[in-house]
């Protein structure tokens, strides 16, 4: 029953969202292919500014998009005129909120992939990856692998957006759990879970860092390779426990009883 559950989730948000990924790589497309030919006839090089910013505008909503439909879904389905026939599914109330979860995943992953692909077609050129590891020299020294720390950042950014995607649910249970000004404190408990959820992960920065012996008062602050991965490595890990975390809280409240009134 979940794999029908989720079939039914993706239908509804992937309608949209295929149109917006096939369109940002179209962009992405057209944009490189213009900046092309704009080197040798000014035209094109016009034309190539306007796609451009019509490229990151889809970029960005190729990102958001996903994110801010996975918790709309969630109140929708849960906590609106339709959640009297979600309720009435013969489903689990695990397999209910499993399948919001893995409909997030599943949209996000599509989104990233969809903003890697863009970006690849974009700038990649046989110099892309000496350019990069210039731009982070500012910031870390030594040598490292720009891949690596691509895919950490890409990661981290991912596991970031599913740790608020896992706060948000846990907020909308349990503000509309309350008989008034359910939005409200919904969004109360959001913004306390995540102003907690940052602090937890920037002790751990400082403690990450005090150990390679950086100083935070220092004016620039530059890395060592090592501290850099491990900065990125703690981020990741942090904001995975606390997905985790706020998962079961989710699943456990969800599953006392939900209040559509």
């Amino acid at each position: 029953m979940l794999s029908k559950l989720l079939k039914k989730d993706l239908g509804k948000n992937m309608r949209w969202l295929w149109i917006l990924f096939v369109a940002t790589i179209a962009c992405a497309g057209l944009t490189r292919g213009f900046k092309e030919l704009g080197k040798t006839v000014a035209f094109f090089q016009v034309v190539g500014i306007f796609f451009d910013s019509v490229f990151y505008a889809l970029a960005v909503n190729g990102i958001l998009q996903p994110f801010l439909r996975s918790f709309l879904n969630f109140k929708t389905s849960f906590y609106s005129d339709e959640s009297y026939l979600t309720h009435t599914l013969p489903v689990t109330k695990n397999e209910l909120i499993n399948s919001k979860y893995l409909t997030a995943i599943i949209e996000m992953l599509a989104g990233f992939a969809c903003l890697v692909v863009s970006l690849i077609i974009m700038f990649i050129s046989p110099d892309f990856g000496a350019v990069l590891k210039l731009m982070l020299s500012t910031i870390v020294t030594g040598s490292f692998s720009i891949w690596l720390v691509l895919a950490l950042m890409v990661v981290l950014i991912f596991v970031e957006f599913f740790m608020f995607i896992s706060i948000i649910y846990f907020g909308i249970i349990l503000g509309f759990k309350s008989r008034d000004h359910k939005v409200l404190k919904s969004f109360l408990i959001v913004a306390a879970m995540a102003f907690a959820s940052i602090t937890v992960l920037a002790i751990a920065m400082v403690v990450v860092l005090s150990i390679f012996g950086v100083k935070l008062s220092a004016s620039t602050l530059v890395l060592s390779s090592g501290a850099f991965y491990s900065v990125l490595i703690t981020g990741i890990v942090v904001y995975s426990l606390i997905s985790v975390l706020f998962y079961f809280l989710a699943k456990r409240e969800f599953n006392k009883g939900v209040n559509v009134d």
